[in-house]
């Protein structure tokens, strides 16, 4: 689907018209008109601003190809697919990023940019210029780099004041450098913690047998990301914090059902004796 009819379904399925969403992007309706028609196909930044005012990732407005790679975003054929850890051919990453079930290299997203928009920009006959703003908005949707986008989009102003660029910056390298294997395992012990929260709720004893696996679990998902299990301490401190973010009880309260957070923080606090059990 070329970019004239993707628009048009993001247009319709948010309801707007092309006057309305015209008046979003500070452009006339038939400039939207010709853009739906195909006759024109706006640059690369008046698309992530049609992204941005319709809450649509831009990955989806593109022309993207079917497979591309989830590290570089380049077009994926056959003979450029990376291989998992037992060999078998991965189609999610090139054989230049991941190999033998490992990211081939060391990088972070600003110098996959750097290194890979030029040859992006001759290919495609764009500047320099639209290949980096193009690979600047389409690598956060990546499966590589979605993780710290996201976590430092809902959590990088606070964590930063709370434990220093250092330790955050280190976490992120931690998720960026884990192969397809570790970050499923992590993955799955996510929905296993969700899962086991809210069984503990069920039981409804906080120092429940229930209640003690739901603390192990969450403390051993929290390590993977720091590195290392935190001290009893810093863990507590950091469930505690859930409390006064709404984005922490959101996440939660969200699959498992309200007071989920506050039950995990109680938990958390009777397992290792720091505190008073909360009303």
């Amino acid at each position: 689907m070329a970019f004239a009819d993707r628009l048009v379904a993001v247009r319709r399925s948010h309801g707007l018209t092309q006057e309305e969403l015209a008046s979003k992007l500070y452009v006339t309706r038939q400039a939207v008109s010709r853009w739906e028609r195909g006759e024109v196909t706006p640059g690369i930044d008046m698309m992530k601003l049609v992204a941005a005012v319709t809450g649509e990732p831009l990955s989806h407005l593109l022309e993207m190809p079917e497979h591309y790679c989830e590290s570089c975003g380049m077009y994926l054929t056959p003979a450029d697919l990376g291989t998992d850890a037992n060999g078998k051919k991965n189609d999610h990453y090139c054989k230049w990023c991941y190999d033998g079930g490992h990211y081939t290299y060391e990088t972070t997203m600003e110098a996959m940019i750097e290194d890979c928009a030029p040859r992006l920009a001759e290919n495609e006959g764009m500047t320099l210029d639209e290949a980096v703003s193009l690979m600047g908005a389409v690598l956060p949707q990546l499966e590589r780099w979605r993780a710290v986008r996201e976590n430092e989009e809902r959590y990088g102003t606070e964590t930063r004041e709370r434990y220093g660029d250092e330790a955050v910056d280190a976490a992120n390298e931690r998720i960026l450098d884990m192969d397809a294997a570790a970050w499923n395992d992590l993955k799955e012990l996510e929905r296993a913690v969700l899962g086991q929260l809210s069984i503990a709720m069920a039981d409804g004893d906080v120092r429940g047998p229930e209640a003690e696996k739901l603390v192990a679990m969450h403390r051993r998902w929290v390590g993977l990301h720091w590195g290392a299990e935190p001290e009893d301490a810093s863990y507590l401190g950091l469930c505690e914090g859930y409390l006064v973010d709404p984005r922490f009880v959101a996440y939660y309260d969200g699959p498992c059902g309200e007071g989920a957070t506050e039950f995990l923080v109680q938990a958390v606090d009777a397992s290792y004796g720091l505190g008073t059990k909360r009303g």
